[in-house]
């Protein structure tokens, strides 16, 4: 195959703007604080992608992908199992999302978007780390690649009104994903250009996958977006062309939202990377409804469920919806759609006392006398909350007693928020509670400080080793 004219000039000013940074960026411009939180996502990606290894959409996975062979193999996470480098991508970004625990990012006080789309940029690691196995990155290398990939993401979150016209935000993880990768596979800037038009263009997703009864596909679309990612990179590397106009042609990505839109300052010395305002969980759910679960479980101490005759939950505009609208959100029949049910989670909450891994179990989210409390809760935007979101994101509640009484709750920036962070032994113990049970004590610590200190790994292979329980075999799945 012929490889298309290099390209000098790239007229298309967003896929200058992602090749120039991720062609150009190199350790000496990224700052001790970027790379602390690039860390800081990986230790959080991996224990959440160690604890979702037995559940039953991931060993699913696992099987379809152990029947890929490769001559240019990545690993399965938490196994010996080697497979082709973007279903790697796919099952490893899939077991990090499985369990929706891990990261979020929603924009800083400068974002002019104002919050319309909050993808998860850990989505994008597997892709990641598939791109610096078979390229044969360092430590060090791979962390650049993190820093590039959560910088793309968090420019189109920043700028791009994505949700908000009905398509869903997987897409960006295929352009960060391609970037990255194109970077860890040391491509040329016409063959990064290409990799990342080639990700734009075949990738747009709808909106459709996170409404009504929620399917699996709600934990696998941000995943498949990164393996998207992945492969226009490995497209772009063997000579494949893309649409030169992909964002800003007549019928590119802009003129299908019906939105232009321009890119932002990148991270520098003298900016932070935004990888430093990612937004991480302390609770197992749906981002935007951290706040309100937090708040829940502080009213239960002088609530009693039951005595609750109405419940108004004030947010932010883009989490308030009807029961009329969204009935399944007050009746949820699935994993998927629980822990994507505010409603349901303030409500579990109030009764369980804790949101855990039996919440979203068929016999919790059915159970009569759960869903009765369910039901006295509405939600309702408030346009102040609106007005400063996702720098701050505040909820209230308004709350009727059976005997008549009123009570009010409030609360703003739930932990792990940027404006409340969690510290890197919160990071850590996070990590440690999901995969020390798989891996026993020593084991976990081991391979959670290999990933505190990944600049010193001249490869991810010690990486990857540690994250296998002694006793799994080269055959197991």
């Amino acid at each position: 195959m012929t490889a298309g004219p290099t390209q000098t000039d790239i007229a298309d000013s967003v896929v200058r703007g992602f090749t120039s940074f991720a062609t150009e960026v190199v350790h000496d411009h990224v700052s001790d604080a970027a790379l602390r939180a690039a860390k800081r996502c990986l230790v959080d990606a991996v224990g959440c992608a160690l604890g979702a290894q037995e559940t039953d959409v991931i060993s699913a996975l696992r099987a379809v992908a152990s029947t890929a062979i490769s001559s240019r193999p990545a690993t399965l996470w938490g196994t010996t199992i080697q497979t082709t480098p973007d279903m790697a991508a796919f099952v490893n970004g899939s077991a990090t999302r499985c369990l929706d625990f891990n990261d979020d990012y929603f924009g800083t006080e400068k974002t002019n978007a104002h919050g319309d789309t909050g993808p998860h940029p850990s989505d994008n690691l597997g892709g990641i780390l598939s791109a610096a196995e078979v390229a044969g990155a360092s430590g060090s290398e791979t962390l650049l690649g993190i820093v590039i990939a959560y910088e793309v993401c968090g420019q189109l979150v920043d700028e791009v009104v994505l949700r908000g016209n009905g398509w869903d935000h997987p897409l960006f993880h295929s352009i960060a994903t391609s970037a990255a990768a194109a970077r860890l596979l040391g491509l040329s800037r016409a063959q990064t250009a290409n990799a990342i038009r080639l990700a734009v263009v075949p990738n747009i997703c709808l909106y459709e996958t996170r409404v009504g009864s929620i399917s699996n596909w709600k934990g696998l679309a941000g995943p498949n977006g990164s393996r998207n990612g992945l492969f226009a990179a490995v497209l772009a590397e063997a000579g494949i062309t893309g649409p030169e106009m992909a964002f800003e042609g007549a019928r590119g990505f802009m003129r299908q939202l019906d939105h232009e839109f321009s890119l932002g300052p990148f991270g520098s010395l003298q900016r932070p990377f935004r990888v430093e305002n990612t937004y991480f969980k302390h609770l197992p759910l749906r981002y935007e409804m951290q706040l309100p679960v937090q708040l829940a479980l502080e009213m239960r101490k002088t609530v009693d469920p039951r005595d609750i005759a109405t419940m108004r939950v004030y947010m932010e505009r883009k989490s308030v919806v009807s029961r009329e609208a969204e009935p399944a959100l007050w009746r949820p029949s699935n994993r998927e759609t629980a822990d994507h049910s505010g409603p349901y989670l303030i409500a579990a909450a109030l009764v369980d006392g804790a949101i855990t891994e039996a919440t979203f179990e068929a016999e919790r989210y059915l159970d009569p006398s759960l869903l009765d409390v369910t039901n006295t809760i509405q939600l309702i935007e408030d346009p102040a909350y609106t007005a400063s979101f996702p720098w701050q994101m505040a909820c209230r509640f308004e709350v009727e007693l059976k005997d008549g009484r009123a009570l009010t709750l409030m609360g703003e920036n739930p932990k792990g928020h940027p404006q409340n962070p969690m510290a890197d032994d919160e990071i850590s113990a996070k990590f440690l509670g999901q995969v020390e049970p798989r891996l026993g004590k020593d084991r976990a610590e081991e391979l959670l400080q290999c990933i505190w200190s990944l600049e010193e790994q001249p490869s991810l292979e010690r990486l990857f080793a540690l994250m296998v329980p002694d006793s799994t075999s080269a055959t197991s799945a």
